[in-house]
């Protein structure tokens, strides 16, 4: 048994299906399967059968799927940590959030390749509702530009921009006299918020029902060129961070600030390893250069 054939295991497992897991991992169906067998008779025990919604896991399989995805981490995990010690600078996978990529300098997340050009990166932008912790803990990304605090396991941050929740209204709005309001003055507005990660809830929304009420959310989206467009139509109150709002500057909107702060900051999120690696190492550094500069 190796690693390869846990990873054979580990998208039939997720797929439920042998020809969609061999499209994806681009061998053959039958190639697959005899992996599979191959595999079964080694542990001696079955791992899949056939059901109704394609290849059903059994109870082995299950057990095995729990310890596979933790073996294959820690082999990824060694064989960097071996390439280190061996000299190698080894590759750095970035990951980004599409409200990070909006506030961030372009040569800040891609400046790091012209000063060290044998270093390849990677650089993959997500949404900002995407579950990063699972990133972290199943995709192999070394670093990324996160906004919020998210408490991911077994990694380290950095604060690299501070930010907070703003109000946005068309500039018909009658709150549009004000540069300021207070979150009480939300409690009747018809809401669009951001869409957060599934199983968390809007720091707006957790602070208004510290102040005592349930917040009116109309519409809960992902681009905020769709909240601009909902308040100029339809006369809604979205709520933002002021260094997205600051990125696109929409002309016809009026940005108010809560006297109530929420923070919303971007931090530059690291992995924990026994031993870093040089690459790593070297974009923290360069990030930190970047922002004395």
């Amino acid at each position: 048994m190796n690693t390869e054939a846990l990873e054979y295991f580990i998208k039939v497992y997720e797929k439920k299906s042998v020809t969609s897991a061999a499209k994806d991992l681009f061998i053959t169906p039958q190639g697959l399967s005899k992996a599979i067998k191959q595999l079964e008779a080694d542990l001696k025990a079955e791992l899949f059968y056939r059901g109704p919604h394609g290849m059903e896991v059994t109870e082995c399989g299950e057990l095995l799927y729990a310890r596979a995805k933790h073996i294959c981490y820690l082999m990824e995990d060694i064989k960097k940590e071996i390439s280190i010690m061996n000299g190698g600078k080894g590759n750095l996978s970035v990951a980004v959030t599409y409200a990070t990529t909006l506030a961030l300098p372009v040569d800040l997340l891609f400046g790091f390749s012209e000063i060290y050009p044998n270093i390849p990166m990677k650089l993959r932008e997500f949404p900002d509702e995407y579950s990063i912790g699972s990133l972290f803990q199943e995709e192999e990304f070394d670093v990324g530009f996160i906004m919020g605090h998210e408490e991911i396991e077994n990694c380290e941050y950095q604060l690299i921009l501070l930010g907070e929740l703003v109000v946005l209204v068309s500039k018909t709005h009658p709150l549009a006299v004000k540069d300021e309001i207070s979150i009480m003055e939300l409690e009747n507005e018809s809401l669009v918020l951001k869409s957060v990660e599934p199983g968390k809830e809007h720091s707006l929304v957790d602070k208004c029902l510290e102040y005592g009420f349930t917040p009116h959310i109309k519409y809960e989206i992902g681009n905020p060129i769709t909240a601009h467009r909902l308040c100029e139509a339809n006369g809604l109150v979205a709520v933002s961070v002021d260094f997205v709002e600051e990125a696109i500057k929409d002309a016809n909107l009026k940005i108010i600030r809560l006297k109530e702060k929420i923070p919303e900051n971007i931090y530059l999120i690291t992995r924990k390893r026994v031993i870093q690696s040089k690459a790593v190492a070297l974009f923290r550094s360069y990030v930190k250069e970047y922002k004395k500069e």
